[in-house]
């Protein structure tokens, strides 16, 4: 597993090169993580003994519009490049329960050195389509986690984000943006995904054996209480779940509980990615073991008619 000595871990996302695996994460020295990350790198080619590389990304300057955090992405290899999507807030929008998520990209020629979009940010939230503000315990502005990928000859990005359904229990959803050239982008209504929980975080879509598999994670105080009452009694936790569809762009919907790994998992990782290694798909995700917060090692899964589950 990953460690990094005086600095806490947060979400991260894999790219695969030549046999070298490519961690991205967010990482912070502060004690309060969560407004003040950067982009860590780092490599490794077995997904268990990992070389930090130092910083993919830092937090833009004054009060650019990354300039209070960096927050969750994805990579994808375009057109003989390699594109990060990111999201950040802006540092002075006030009151910070009201800031702002956006996304904007990077480029690079190697994994290795990024360079920012000079036009960042590239989208965010269209109010016509996605609610402003979420439920009041975390009420800044859902536009966040960015997962692209192609799909019907289009590159999609993916986000964590607030429909406007009319019961509010309902509003927790995927939310849709498409590109032709990863720099202009088409805000588009929600993927038709099964709304059970407030917050759809790090959603990602991945085809597998032909059919079409929506990966995320939600915390158990999200759970909307519908959804809860079919499972009476059951633990649920902060996990990462699964849906299951026949296109890239859904409906996906969930069978059972969703979760991926069982309650009594010996490792619990949050905000997991999917990684296909010398002919296995494993799931690598941020965990805490011994008191650290950490990048586990690789838990194979396999991917079934009702979803993602451990193998």
């Amino acid at each position: 597993m990953f460690r990094l000595p005086g600095f806490t871990i947060g979400d991260s996302w894999f790219v695969e090169s030549d046999g070298v695996a490519h961690g991205f994460f967010c990482t912070s020295p502060e004690p309060r993580p969560s407004w003040n990350w950067d982009v860590g790198h780092a490599v490794s080619r077995d997904l268990v003994h990992w070389e930090f590389l130092g910083f993919a990304l830092k937090r833009g300057a004054g009060e650019s519009w990354d300039s209070q955090t960096l927050s969750t992405g994805s990579v994808l290899a375009w057109k003989g490049r390699f594109w990060m999507a990111y999201s950040a807030l802006r540092r002075g929008e006030n009151p910070p329960t009201r800031k702002v998520h956006r996304v904007g990209l990077a480029v690079s020629e190697d994994l290795y050195s990024w360079t920012k979009y000079a036009h960042n940010p590239v989208n965010e939230r269209d109010p016509r389509l996605y609610e402003r503000l979420g439920p009041v315990h975390k009420a800044f502005g859902q536009w966040r986690d960015p997962f692209l990928f192609q799909a019907q000859g289009r590159v999609c990005q993916l986000v964590c984000a607030r429909s406007k359904h009319p019961d509010r229990t309902r509003r927790g959803a995927v939310g849709l943006a498409t590109s032709g050239d990863l720099r202009t982008w088409q805000v588009e209504p929600p993927l038709r995904a099964d709304p059970i929980a407030t917050e759809i975080e790090v959603p990602q879509v991945y085809r597998i054996g032909g059919r079409y598999y929506l990966l995320f994670c939600t915390s158990a105080d999200r759970i909307v209480p519908w959804f809860r009452r079919r499972f009476p009694g059951h633990p649920f936790r902060n996990a990462d779940f699964s849906m299951v569809g026949d296109s890239p762009l859904g409906p996906f919907h969930i069978h059972g509980t969703g979760e991926v790994l069982p309650p009594d998992a010996p490792v619990q990782p949050y905000a997991s990615r999917l990684i296909q290694w010398q002919g296995q798909w494993v799931m690598l995700g941020t965990a805490t073991v011994d008191g650290t917060r950490c990048i586990c090692d690789p838990i194979p899964v396999v991917a079934t008619a009702t979803g993602i589950r451990a193998a």
